[in-house]
C-alpha cells in the first residue's frame, strides 16, 4: 500500500491545520508517513498546500500522480486536478460549485494562463461543477458535501464553523481512504489539546463526517503495525539532536525555514543526562540581528558551553565575518544552516540546494572548517548531535547543511540513536604557562574555557599565547597548524559520516546525490532498476573536507555518472569533478523551490540517453 494525496487551500485559512490533520491521522493508523509543506511567503490568501505520501514500508518522498484531493477553496482545485490518476478521490464543500476557476483574484496570473488554455483543449467549462463533471467521465470519484450545513447538524456553533470546516472536509476525505475515525479523533485531540471549545467542535465535525462516509476499495485496509515511530518535521530532529547532543547555548534572528528550530528548543523545559540528573533548559536567545547571533554563539563556545547557531543563505551571508574569525582562532562554532531558494530574498518558503558552494567557500581567507549535509530526518538528528562533537574535538567551525525540504517535511523516524559526547582534547593544570594554540603534532591544541586560564583571542595571525605576530615563520607553522586540521578530519571521521552506497556495489551507472534528493533517488533505485542496466545511488554526506578517495573508489566502477540535486548549476556535480578528476555530465536538475518526487527521478533517467542535462518542473 503507497497513497499520495494532496490537501489544498489558501494560506492563513487553516489549511496547515488540514495538512497536520491528515498526516497526524495516517501516523497514528500505523502508517509511514511523508509529507511535504508547500505554503507562500505572504501572510494570507495564497495557495498553500500538503503532499503526503502514507505507506506500509519506508518512504523518503513524494510521488505523482495523487490518489486523492482534498480542497478548501476553487483555487486549490484548479491548481491540482490534473494530478489526481484515473480512480481517485476528489472531495471538497458543494459552496465551491459555482466559482469560477478563472476568476480567481488570489491565482497568478500565469496560473490562470495556463488553466485557461488546459480547460479551452479539453473542453471544460470554467466552473467548478463543470471541472467535477468533467472528472467524473474521466473516472474520478468526486465527493461533493454541504459541509456547512453538516456542521450545523452536528451542533457545531456558528462563530466555529469556518474554524472547523478544514477538518470535516479532510475528515471526509481520509475516512473514504480508509483512516479509521478513532485515528482522526486522536489527531484532533493532539492539535487542539489546549483549546476544549474548538476541540469538542472539531470531534463532533469528524463523528458527523464518519457517520456520512464509508471507505472506498482500493485506499487504506487495516492497520499496519509500525511500531516505535516518531512523527518529526526537519527542525524538530534537529532540535532533538542537540538536546540529546548537550546543547546549553542556541542563538538565532528570526528566519525561514530556520526558526522553527529554536521554537521548539524554547519550548524544552526539563532535559536529563544518560545518569538521569535533571538539568535545566538550554538558553535560547533571539539576537538582534545574524551578525549578533554568530558573535554570541562563538563567545558562548569560548566558555565551554556546547553553543549553536541557526540560520539560512541570507542570515549565513551575515555571519562570514565571524565565521572566518572563529575559524582563526580555532573556535568550535556550531552553524545550522537551512538553505532556500535565492539569491537575496528569492524563494523564502520553498526549496533549494544552492548554497553547498557558499557553504564550503564562505569566509575570507583560509582554514579549516566541516560541512555536513544531512540527506533525511534521521541523519539530520544524529548530524546535529555529531557536528558538535567534531567542532569540539576537532576546534573548527562546523557547518550543519540543510534545505527547506528536510526542515519543513514531517515523517516518521525511528528511534534517534544516542552518541557519545566527545569534547576533545581539555587543557588540565600542570602547565606554568598555557598556550591557547599551543603547538602539537596533531595541531589540536588543549582547550581551556574563558576563567580557566590567561588566553588571548584575536582576529589577526598569532602566536602560541594569541599574541598578535606577523612573523612570516610563526605565520607559516600558524597556517599549517590551523589548514591540516582537514587531514586529520579525513583520517578520524567514520565512513558512514563521509558517503553512503545504497543498492548493490556491482552497477553501471552511479547516480550521486545529497541532502532531501536522497529520498527521492533511493525510493526511485526500485523501478530504475527494472531496465537493462544497474544502477546504484552514492549520497555525498561530508563536502568539506571532501572524502574524494571514498568518493573515487564508487565513481571508479560506474561506467556512466549521474547527479541529481536542487539547484541549476549541479554543484555536488561540480565539486566531484574537481576533486575526483572525473566528468559527470548527465545531471538532473531541479530549481523551481519544489521537491524531486521519486517519479520525476524515475521519467528523468529514462531521458538521459537522449537529455544528458534534464530541468524539471513538477509540482506546485
Amino acid at each position: 500500500m503507497d497513497l499520495n494525496i494532496i490537501v489544498g487551500g489558501p494560506q492563513g485559512g487553516g489549511i496547515e491545520t488540514a495538512g497536520l490533520l491528515a498526516i497526524r491521522a495516517c501516523a497514528n493508523q500505523g502508517l509511514e508517513v511523508f509529507a511535504a509543506r508547500e505554503y507562500h511567503s505572504n501572510i494570507k490568501g495564497k495557495h498553500s498546500y500538503s503532499h503526503i505520501r502514507t505507506s506500509d514500508k519506508e518512504i523518503g518522498s513524494i510521488r505523482y500522480p495523487v490518489d486523492a484531493l482534498g480542497v478548501l477553496d476553487a483555487e486549490s482545485l484548479a491548481t491540482h486536478f490534473k494530478e489526481l490518476k484515473k480512480g481517485g478521490l476528489l472531495v471538497h464543500d458543494t459552496a465551491l460549485a459555482s466559482k469560477s476557476l478563472l476568476k480567481i483574484p488570489s491565482m497568478e496570473k500565469e496560473k490562470v494562463h495556463r488553466l485557461r488554455k488546459d480547460l479551452e483543449e479539453n473542453k471544460v467549462g470554467e466552473s467548478v461543477a463543470q471541472l467535477d463533471d468533467w472528472l467524473s467521465k474521466k473516472g474520478i470519484r468526486v465527493l461533493s458535501l454541504p459541509f456547512s450545513k453538516l456542521l450545523v447538524e452536528a451542533d457545531v456553533a456558528t462563530p466555529l464553523i469556518d474554524k472547523t470546516m478544514n477538518t470535516a472536509v479532510i475528515g471526509a476525505l481520509l475516512h473514504s481512504m480508509g483512516i479509521k475515525q478513532n485515528a482522526l479523533e486522536g489527531a484532533v485531540s493532539h492539535l487542539f489539546s489546549n483549546k476544549k471549545e474548538v476541540l469538542e467542535a472539531n470531534l463532533r465535525a469528524i463523528q458527523r463526517v464518519c457517520a456520512l462516509t464509508r471507505p472506498l476499495d482500493g485506499y487504506i485496509e487495516g492497520k499496519a503495525d509500525r511500531a516505535n515511530r516518531y512523527l518529526v518535521a526537519g527542525n524538530d530532529a534537529v532540535a532533538i539532536g542537540k538536546l540529546l547532543g548537550g546543547l546549553r547555548f542556541q542563538t538565532y534572528y528570526p528566519i525561514t525555514p530556520a526558526a522553527d528550530e529554536s521554537f521548539v528548543l524554547e519550548q524544552a523545559t526539563e532535559i536529563y543526562c544518560p545518569n538521569g540528573k535533571l538539568l535545566g533548559p538550554p538558553l535560547v536567545i533571539q539576537a538582534e540581528d545574524e551578525i549578533a547571533a554568530v558573535t554570541m554563539a562563538i563567545g558562548g563556545a569560548l566558555t565551554g558551553a556546547r553553543t549553536a547557531t541557526s540560520t539560512s543563505g541570507p542570515g549565513f551571508s551575515l555571519m562570514i565575518e565571524a565565521l572566518g574569525w572563529a575559524g582563526n582562532c580555532e573556535v568550535p562554532l556550531v552553524i545550522t544552516m537551512y538553505q532556500r531558494g535565492g539569491p537575496s530574498t528569492g524563494l523564502p518558503t520553498r526549496n533549494s540546494q544552492s548554497d553547498l558552494m557558499f557553504a564550503i567557500h564562505g569566509g575570507h581567507g583560509e582554514f579549516a572548517r566541516i560541512v555536513l549535509a544531512s540527506g533525511d530526518h534521521s541523519e539530520a538528528a544524529y548530524d546535529a548531535i555529531k557536528c558538535m562533537n567534531y567542532a569540539e574535538e576537532f576546534q573548527v567551525p562546523v557547518i550543519h547543511l540543510l534545505d527547506k525540504g528536510i526542515a519543513n517535511c514531517l515523517t516518521t523516524i525511528k528511534e534517534i540513536p544516542m552518541v557519545t559526547i566527545n569534547q576533545g582534547t581539555r587543557y588540565t593544570r600542570p602547565e606554568s604557562e598555557y598556550k591557547r594554540f599551543k603547538f602539537t603534532s596533531s595541531g589540536i591544541s588543549p582547550r581551556a574555557f574563558l576563567g580557566e586560564a590567561l588566553m588571548w583571542y584575536t582576529g589577526d595571525e598569532h602566536d602560541e599565547w594569541g599574541h598578535i605576530s606577523e612573523d612570516s615563520i610563526n605565520r607559516i607553522q600558524m597556517y599549517r597548524k590551523r589548514i591540516e586540521k582537514s587531514r586529520l578530519i579525513l583520517s578520524r571521521v567514520p565512513e558512514e559520516d563521509k558517503a553512503v552506497l545504497f543498492g548493490s556495489e556491482n552497477y553501471d551507472d552511479l547516480i550521486i546525490t545529497w541532502g532531501i534528493c536522497k529520498g527521492a533517488v533511493v525510493d526511485a533505485l526500485d523501478s530504475i532498476n527494472e531496465g537493462d542496466r544497474k544502477v546504484a545511488v552514492l549520497q555525498v554526506r561530508m563536502m568539506e573536507p571532501f572524502p574524494s578517495e571514498i568518493v573515487r573508489k564508487f565513481t571508479g566502477r560506474a561506467s556512466r555518472l549521474i547527479s541529481v540535486e536542487g539547484n541549476y548549476m549541479g554543484m555536488l556535480a561540480e565539486l566531484v569533478e574537481g576533486k575526483c578528476k572525473v566528468d559527470i555530465p548527465n545531471r538532473i536538475l531541479k530549481f523551481t523551490g519544489r521537491l524531486i518526487s521519486e517519479d520525476e527521478v524515475v521519467h528523468a533517467y529514462k531521458r538521459l540517453k537522449d537529455e544528458p542535462r534534464i530541468i524539471l518542473d513538477g509540482g506546485e
